[in-house]
């Protein structure tokens, strides 16, 4: 029998959304407010949302962040893609140590991992651009993507792949016709995460971008220096927007992911020998459902 949550227990639970989500609210809603000072509610308007997408430093800002967080987001998912699969498929020396600094860059303070990659882009004499950000938001977005992959490749049953091997599939066709159709909702949702780190890397990106290479986070934090903005509550309101948005489909496809588990079962298994079969024969296998 369930237990009733208690007085105090509801106190915390409220004090706890409150603090959380309180200052998001007085945000969103000073986005619309008429007046430039915080201070009180002086009407509605949609004035510092037109400034905002007629300021061309902030549209700069808004191409150079989806440049950087969709260019290194994919890159990201291909490297932990075959990084994931390399650790599941070979057993090699070494490989729970290798496996233990894939997490160190996501456990390394963002201002450290910020010096450092500064340091070694000065010793090979690499010019700060887009493509120092690029690398430098691969170093903490990779790792995210890998676990992803991983967790799901660790859930995978390896009789599949032994009976398309017994079919004599490759160890190209088993990964790419067996594997990767199976593992699409663990690299979205793994970009969809990484897509997000980027987009609001602050500290580390600090580091590494050239003069003219700013990004939204940067723009923001830059804005803020002399003083709340109106203008800065709208742009933060639509990127709480757009992270809203990609919570909400990372949890579709997770969903979705865990009902296939659920119901499939042995149709589940069925389906994935019908399709070794297929590549046996030469047929083009059809998408898993």
């Amino acid at each position: 029998m369930k237990k009733k949550l208690g007085p105090g227990a509801i106190f915390y639970i409220l004090l706890f959304l409150i603090l959380l989500y309180a200052p998001i609210v007085m945000m969103v809603t000073y986005s619309f407010n008429n007046s430039e000072l915080d201070m009180g509610w002086s009407g509605f308007t949609l004035r510092w949302y037109k400034e905002l997408f007629a300021a061309q430093d902030a549209k700069k800002a808004v191409i150079n962040s989806l440049i950087v967080s969709c260019t290194s987001t994919a890159i990201s998912i291909l490297l932990g893609a075959f990084a994931a699969i390399g650790f599941h498929k070979f057993e090699f020396k070494g490989k729970n140590l290798l496996d233990s600094f894939f997490y160190i860059p996501t456990i390394v303070p963002a201002m450290l991992l910020g010096v450092s990659l500064l340091s070694l882009f000065d010793i090979m004499h690499i010019s700060l651009s887009k493509v120092t950000i690029i690398i430098s938001h691969v170093t903490f977005c990779m790792p995210v993507c890998f676990n992803n992959i991983r967790v799901a490749l660790n859930g995978f049953d390896k009789s599949i792949e032994e009976a398309a091997q017994d079919l004599g599939c490759t160890q190209i066709q088993v990964i790419t016709k067996v594997l990767l159709p199976n593992l699409v909702p663990a690299m979205l949702s793994g970009g969809l995460l990484a897509f997000t780190f980027s987009l609001e890397d602050v500290l580390t990106t600090f580091f590494v971008a050239g003069p003219k290479d700013i990004t939204l986070s940067m723009y923001i934090f830059g804005q803020m220096k002399s003083g709340m903005k109106p203008t800065i509550n709208a742009l933060s309101t639509l990127l709480i927007i757009v992270t809203v948005t990609i919570g909400v489909v990372m949890q579709v496809i997770q969903n979705r992911s865990i009902a296939k588990k659920q119901v499939g079962g042995q149709h589940y298994e069925e389906k994935n020998l019908s399709l070794t079969r297929s590549i046996h024969h030469g047929v083009q296998p059809c998408g898993m459902r």
